[in-house]
This record gives structure tokens, C-alpha cells and sequence, in this order.
């Protein structure tokens, strides 16, 4: 409230009034004040509110708002518009309150019109009429004549560099996406010329040496896909997913098997997705495709385990050879057992996936578990071994 000052009803030069609202209640902050009921008159200059008990009249300078917000109404509360302000000139006017600890004030809208009252007010202080005179009632700055021209200090000279700055950012942001534009059509180019080179390594492929060809594969996994499969690229859903799924399986066939032939289904949502740069998948398309992998009899497909855990993994990977590989840890762990922590750290896999090979092992009675204070560690199966 201590932005508001005692003024009169009469209008300044080159103010003209916008619109106007009756039963307009005033907020200092969330705080209800005493003013209430009152006329509210939006020029193109101030904020005018007046009760008509009152012969003069509050005033705000429309050159204080910053931000103009709305806030919807309830059963028990009237729709209101909250305006954020910035710091009072030194050399306003008296007002109703000397300081205030708030910087926002809320208009409550009881009799309605709100909407349109916000409108209006957007527009006034986007018009900025007031920098177009000098206005003698609210000295916020001071203006020297130069050829005719007002030049501006204080708070008005502030906002139009602060608005100048804005001007400015966004013509930076606006090159910023030119220039990426263009990299992404160099990236394309760079993507063929990779392939051509891998082409050569496979051609010549006994003077390559095999940590070479391993080393620019990595690389070329690292640019990504340069054809990304897309909807608009097929006229149907079934043909967008069958195309999805060899895309995946294609792109992560040889991550998927040097992590040992299985990966989570959410590893391979993330992997897919830095592959393909901008064209992101959703999960649901991820799922589809993946789905449809054994059907097309690719490299990779989906697999689930009775937990509902879900993992894609190397075509006509044998199951009992896994839980033989799990079974042969436990062994070298006869004493202490394996937690689902320790076989992930020293198998290289993700925790949950550790987990379903440990469960999956005591399914196939390969694996007895043991529960106590200390956690959930599995031991070999010495039953089933001396049966």
C-alpha cells in the first residue's frame, strides 16, 4: 500500500480514462485492508480508487507494475488480480501507508469484470503513454530538453534499459537456434561421411587392426542415428513400430551385448533416446516396439520376468546357461552368500536385474535364500546338488 498516493479525481495532461470497475476491494500483500467498496477508474496513466464517502481519491502509477497476475475465485472469495510493484520514487505523493513489507497489492473484484479489467490494464501498461509527456503530478524522474526530445532517468530511464536488455537477449536466442540449425545439418553430413569410412574399414577389414574397428564403431555409436524413424515417415501406427523395433534392435544390438546380452527395458528407453537426438520416443512407442522384436525375428527381443520386471535381450540367450553363470558366483561365495549388491558390483549390472537372476536361480532350485537382520543373501543349493 505505500506505493498508493492522495491525488484528486480531475485527470493530468494526455491522461485519458481506459475503463472502470465498482466494488473494488484493496490487498496490501495477502492482507485485507479497510478500503473496500470502492470505484476504480484505470487511465492510461494510474490506478484510481475512490469511495464515494471520500472526496479525493488514491493513485497509482501505472510505471510501478511489473507483473500483473490473476487469481480465480471460490465459493467464498471473489476473483482478483495481483499486481507486483517496484520500489517507490523517493518523491511520491503522500499516501494512506508510509511503508510496507509487501511489494504486490490484490484488486478484489466483487461485483465482477475482472477478466476484462486485466486486459485492459495489460494493455495501458503496455502502451507506456506516460513516457510520452511529462508528468508533473508524480515526479518520478527528471527530464532535460535536448532538440526537443525528453530524456528519462530514474525509474523510467531503469525500465526502458531493462526492456532494451530483454530486446536484446532474445535477438541472441533467436541466433542461438539459427547456428544450431545449422549444426544439426553439418551433424547430418558428418554421420554419412562416418558410414563411408566404416564401409572402407569392413572392405579392408584384414589391414584394420580389431581394436581399431572396435574403437570407430564406439565413435560412430556416439554420433547417434542419423535417420531417426518417424510417424509422419509411415501412414500407419503397426508400420511406425515395426520399423521402430529394427531401428532399436540395430542400434543397441552390440551395447545390449557387452553388457552381457541383457539390459532394462528403461536403460534402453534412455539409450534410444540420446541416440536419437531431438526425435524423442515416448515410453508407450518404446514398448510397442519392443514388443514386436520376436515377431520380426530380430537380434534383440523383449523378455519379462514373473517379478513383471522387463528386459530386452540378445536373441536365443539360454536362460540355464545365465542361472548356471549365477549358480557358479554363489559357489565362489559358498560361506558368506551373495546379496543382489554384490552380485551387481561384481557382474557389472544393474541392481534390479542382479536381483531377478538371484530369484530366477531359486526358481530353478539352483539357490536357497537366507533372511535376517543383515539382508536378503543367496547360498547354492547343496541340496539339490547332492540329490
Amino acid at each position: 500500500m505505500d506505493r498508493w498516493y492522495w491525488c484528486g479525481s480531475s485527470l493530468t495532461a494526455g491522461e485519458v480514462v481506459c475503463t472502470t470497475a465498482n466494488g473494488i476491494r484493496l490487498y496490501d500483500g495477502d492482507k485485507r485492508t479497510g478500503y473496500d467498496d470502492g470505484h476504480l477508474t484505470l487511465t492510461n496513466h494510474r490506478l484510481l480508487w475512490r469511495h464515494e464517502s471520500q472526496s479525493s481519491s488514491l493513485g497509482l502509477h501505472l510505471s510501478l507494475v511489473v507483473l500483473v497476475e490473476d487469481e480465480a475465485g471460490g465459493f467464498t472469495s471473489s476473483p482478483k488480480l495481483l499486481l507486483h510493484l517496484a520500489q517507490p520514487p523517493h518523491s511520491k505523493p503522500a499516501g494512506p501507508v508510509a511503508a510496507s513489507s509487501n511489494s504486490f497489492i490484490k484488486l478484489s473484484f466483487r461485483q465482477g469484470g475482472c477478466s476484462s479489467f486485466q486486459q485492459a490494464l495489460q494493455n495501458a501498461i503496455g502502451e507506456r503513454d506516460w513516457e510520452k509527456v511529462v508528468i508533473p503530478s508524480l515526479p518520478a524522474s527528471h527530464g532535460k530538453q535536448s532538440g526537443g526530445k525528453t530524456i528519462h532517468t530514474g525509474i523510467l530511464g531503469i525500465e526502458r534499459a531493462i526492456q532494451a536488455k530483454q530486446e536484446e537477449t532474445n535477438q541472441n536466442i533467436s541466433h542461438a537456434f539459427e547456428d544450431l540449425k545449422n549444426l544439426m545439418g553439418l551433424a547430418k553430413d558428418m554421420v554419412f561421411l562416418s558410414k563411408s569410412i566404416s564401409n572402407k574399414i569392413k572392405e579392408h577389414s584384414g589391414e584394420v587392426s580389431v581394436d581399431d574397428t572396435t574403437r570407430f564403431r564406439s565413435y560412430l555409436l556416439s554420433l547417434g542415428i542419423d535417420d531417426p524413424v518417424t510417424r509422419e515417415t509411415y501412414g500407419s501406427a503397426t508400420q511406425y513400430h515395426h520399423h521402430l523395433a529394427k531401428e532399436i534392435s540395430q542400434a543397441l544390438e552390440e551395447p545390449v551385448k557387452e553388457v552381457g546380452g541383457v539390459m532394462l527395458l528403461s536403460e534402453v528407453y534412455c539409450r534410444i533416446n540420446r541416440a536419437r537426438g531431438l526425435q524423442l520416443l515416448s515410453p508407450e512407442d518404446v514398448m510397442h516396439a519392443c514388443h514386436l522384436m520376436k515377431k520380426f525375428d530380430l537380434s534383440l527381443n523383449l523378455h519379462t520376468f514373473e517379478s513383471g520386471v522387463q528386459v530386452v535381450q540378445t536373441a536365443g540367450l539360454d536362460q540355464d546357461k545365465v542361472v548356471e553363470t549365477t549358480v557358479e558366483t554363489l559357489k565362489s561365495h559358498e560361506v558368506d552368500g551373495v546379496s543382489a549388491g554384490d552380485l551387481a558390483r561384481e557382474c557389472g549390472m544393474p541392481l534390479l536385474l542382479a536381483q531377478e537372476r538371484l530369484l530366477q536361480a531359486e526358481r530353478c532350485a539352483k539357490a536357497v535364500r537366507d533372511e535376517s537382520s543383515e539382508g536378503l543373501r543367496f547360498f547354492p543349493n547343496l541340496f539339490f546338488s547332492r540329490s
